[in-house]
């Protein structure tokens, strides 16, 4: 999970631009201004080369040092451990934030990279929400989530081909059945088996085991939607405002227009998690069927002309503002019909 960044400024800032194999690392000393720019590799042994690298500069990689990187995927994951273990405020923004701050650029440069990162750290270092060790849970519950993800599309995959073939060739049909009948076994079990590590992660944490027990007593709010809000919310640190997370799903509506000649309907943005979307559509749809408050909203708009689509939509919306004031109260969802 994050925190927000201490309140004394860096010493040191760190500007990293990381790849699969190396790392180009800027090293501005907020104290002079002087800089240092060097290459190392993406492993122990460069991470510890780079470290007596800084000490040459004056900088021991400590809590006095801010380091910035980009979200690269598996690539930060042995650095970030690294430079957590040393003490090292590292903040993990979004490769879009930071390209978007620096306005329009030509060309791309590893060593022109590290050193814009280093300039967004210093320019927005107030806004810098650090990551702590205990984001590891969710590093690990994200694996688990990604590979039941594969799982689920390789079953899916399996199950809808053998249903095509059963509907115009029988035969066929049933022998594909009976020889991946093993295979979806499997998987199913593999599946249980994600799950039940999830489980077992989520319970090892206080802290994410009570916000996830009250992510899962909002009606409609299943085990998939409250794991994956748990990992893309980081823990709900990040986006934990209804409207913000709204918008990151891609359920908030926004107007189009302009002046008196550009008028368009209000629609959701396209820029979204798609995958987060999904989940929570049918959790949307789970809700308009189990939760009686969500239930009576829906069929009192679509009793008035709304449309059905539109109405989930708002019921997404209510979902997540829903999920948002239990996790701030920490208190479970109560149901209350007369404000329906």
């Amino acid at each position: 999970m994050e925190k927000t960044m201490q309140p004394q400024a860096p010493a040191f800032i760190l500007g990293i631009d990381v790849s699969k194999d190396s790392l180009d690392v800027c090293l501005l000393d907020c104290r002079d201004g002087s800089q240092l720019d060097y290459k190392a590799n993406n492993n122990p042994s460069g991470f510890r080369r780079m470290k007596a690298r800084l000490k040459q500069h004056g900088c021991e990689a400590g809590p006095d040092t801010l380091c910035c990187l980009e979200h690269t995927g598996l690539y930060t994951r042995q650095l970030v451990h690294y430079l957590l273990a040393r003490e090292v405020r590292v903040w993990m923004e979004s490769p879009l934030q930071i390209k978007r701050s620096i306005g329009m650029v030509r060309g791309k440069d590893d060593k022109v990279d590290a050193q814009r990162i280093c300039r967004y750290a210093l320019l927005h270092q107030r806004e810098a929400k650090c990551v702590n060790l205990s984001g590891v849970t969710l590093e690990r519950l994200k694996d688990l989530q990604a590979n039941r993800s594969r799982l689920q599309k390789a079953l899916q995959s399996i199950k809808v081909t053998i249903k095509e073939l059963l509907a115009v060739d029988p035969v066929s049909g049933k022998t594909l059945e009976q020889v991946n009948r093993k295979a979806i076994r499997g998987l199913e079990k593999s599946m249980e088996q994600v799950e039940e590590k999830m489980q077992e992660f989520i319970a090892g944490d206080g802290d994410l085991k009570g916000k996830y027990d009250l992510l899962t007593g909002v009606k409609g709010v299943g085990k998939v939607l409250a794991v994956s809000l748990l990992v893309y919310t980081q823990g709900f640190t990040r986006m934990d405002e209804g409207r913000k997370l709204a918008c990151y799903c891609g359920v908030a509506p926004f107007e189009y227009r302009s002046g008196t000649s550009v008028w368009g309907k209000a629609g959701v943005s396209k820029f979204a998690n798609k995958q987060l979307k999904q989940v929570l559509h049918m959790a949307a749809l789970n809700s308009v069927r189990y939760n009686q408050e969500m239930k009576a909203y829906f069929d009192r708009k679509v009793a008035e002309g709304k449309s059905k689509m539109s109405v989930l939509n708002a019921v997404r919306n209510k979902l997540l503002h829903q999920i948002v004031a239990v996790i701030e109260r920490g208190t479970p969802y109560e149901i209350r019909l007369d404000k329906v």
